[in-house]
């Protein structure tokens, strides 16, 4: 019964893991597919604007770099930008 068990877990946990695997190899989405998303959370943002912090966000490797979006001027806690 517990080698059952065992099996059973181990193959939750591999296929989790793969599953991760396959959605991180998927990579970054492009600013298109983001727009909607953005213009959702942002909408006193123009498109111009979106893309600016987008590509403030992704510079490089795809990843978002350290306090890039402090750095370029955007405060979620300042309403001043609205």
């Amino acid at each position: 019964m517990n080698k059952k068990w065992i099996a059973g877990l181990g193959a939750i946990l591999l296929t989790l893991g793969i599953g991760t695997a396959v959605y991180a190899a998927d990579g970054t989405p492009s600013f298109g597919d983001m727009l909607p998303f953005m213009q959702k959370m942002h909408p006193q943002l123009s498109e111009g604007e979106l893309n600016q912090m987008y590509q403030n966000c992704h510079q490089g490797n795809g990843m978002q770099q350290s306090g890039t979006m402090m750095q370029s001027g955007y405060r979620f806690d300042d309403t001043s930008n609205l």
